[in-house]
């Protein structure tokens, strides 16, 4: 019972954050939902996920890039099937080693502060990075936050919202076909689902009081120590 109260607070936080500035609910969420309840990571997560960037997609529709969307689509399509046909192979302790290299890779990808311009080249790259990411860790915000990061916050969360729409729902697709996603998984997304309304009306009512560079900068701490003390197991479990 007390797990799944903090498990509770770790998505709201999650959820309110992604509401804020664009993703932070897989970055932060996953390292932490995973160790107190591994079987919410990936499937489970990915679902809260398509939830909360449903909910995005239609408040910011108006903002939306048919074009570069569609360039996204793409890339991510083939970061799912990467992603999908990898896991495929995995057992648990070379997921979990997966996982926490994959949090570093996209905490890296996050704080090199490059501004890359948006094109179709760019979409492709950072989309097939998501989709990789986000299918394996239930985080892949930080390639495509990167590359819309000098966007408006609103084309920012329009834009990853929509991409992560089909990158969640094809990637859910693709880890029931693989075996990796069950019914027991779809009851455990029911149960997160207050949480991640919470999460995300809470976000109304502080995005305008907020340090977004801080914040930034918080769910980068908190998911780098989260991956690294996931490393660390996955290495301590393959050598014991």
């Amino acid at each position: 019972m007390l797990s799944f109260f903090c498990i509770y607070l770790i998505l709201i936080t999650g959820a309110c954050l992604q509401g804020v500035i664009g993703f932070g609910l897989g970055l932060l969420s996953a390292p932490l939902v995973y160790f107190l309840m591994p079987e919410l990571v990936p499937a489970p997560m990915i679902l809260n996920a398509l939830l909360l960037t449903s909910l995005l997609s239609v408040k910011y529709r108006a903002e939306i890039d048919v074009r570069h969307t569609g360039f996204s689509v793409f890339g991510g399509t083939i970061g799912v099937l990467v992603a999908g046909t990898v896991m495929y192979y995995l057992d648990a302790a070379q997921y979990q080693l997966l996982f926490g290299v994959s949090i570093l890779i996209a905490v890296g990808l996050s704080v090199l502060g490059m501004t890359p311009r948006v094109s179709a080249l760019t979409n492709i790259i950072a989309s097939s990075l998501s989709g990789f990411l986000g299918t394996t860790t239930s985080a892949g915000g930080a390639p495509m936050g990167l590359l819309y990061q000098s966007a408006e916050q609103s084309k920012i969360k329009a834009n990853l919202s929509v991409f992560f729409v089909y990158i969640n729902l094809f990637g859910i697709f693709v880890l029931w076909w693989t075996g990796r996603a069950t019914q027991s998984d779809f009851i455990l997304f029911l149960k997160c689902i207050p949480a991640i309304l919470i999460g995300w009306a809470l976000s109304y009512f502080i995005s305008k009081n907020i340090n977004e560079d801080r914040i930034r900068q918080l769910i980068l701490l908190v998911a780098s120590g989260s991956a690294l003390v996931l490393i660390m197991a996955a290495v301590s479990n393959a050598n014991g």
